[in-house]
This record gives structure tokens, sequence and C-alpha cells, in this order.
């Protein structure tokens, strides 16, 4: 499959603000041989809490496995599919300990 015929999907990934999140992430994709086409990271209003939005081109049952093992990552607090015009939310899973 090439690049041109994979639709990208923006997942929007709350995590802990600690050293180390990132490179788990990104590790977790490479792992699993998935590109990152986009990613930024940000902080939000709790300090203790990052945002990424992550871009990746995959397509069902990978698109999956990914926010299946994002959502296994402890560090990782939420995470929502972002669609054109619109905020899916994906995976919730833990409890809103921060809070």
């Amino acid at each position: 499959m090439t690049t041109a015929s994979r639709r990208q999907h923006t997942l929007e990934v709350l995590v802990e603000n600690s050293p180390g999140v990132l490179a788990r992430v990104a590790g977790l994709f490479s792992r699993r041989a998935f590109n990152i086409d986009s990613l930024n990271v940000g902080p939000t209003e709790n300090p203790a809490i990052s945002k990424m939005m992550i871009v990746v081109g995959v397509e069902g049952h990978s698109l999956e496995q990914v926010i299946a093992q994002l959502d296994k990552l402890i560090s990782v607090i939420s995470i929502k599919e972002i669609l054109t015009g619109e905020v899916k939310a994906v995976q919730d899973t833990q409890p809103d300990y921060q809070n």
C-alpha cells in the first residue's frame, strides 16, 4: 500500500508531562513500523499534562492497533481521533486521577 492511498488520521493524545513519555510513544510507532507523518507536543492548562497531536497514515485494523497500544501506555491519559470538524473520543479507559 502506498502512502498516497492511505488516509491520514489525527490523534489527540493527553499524556503525563514527565521525562521519557515522548520516547515511549515514538518507540511504539517505530516497533510496529508505522510512520508518524506529523507530531506536535505542547503544554496544557495543567502543567502536569501535555497534549500530543499525532498524524499517522494507517487504515482499519492498524489504526485500531495503534490506539489500543497507545492506551496501554501508563503515561497516556486519553486518546481522541480528530475528524474533519468534530472530535471523536476513542479511548479513555484510565481513571481521571489528575483532578
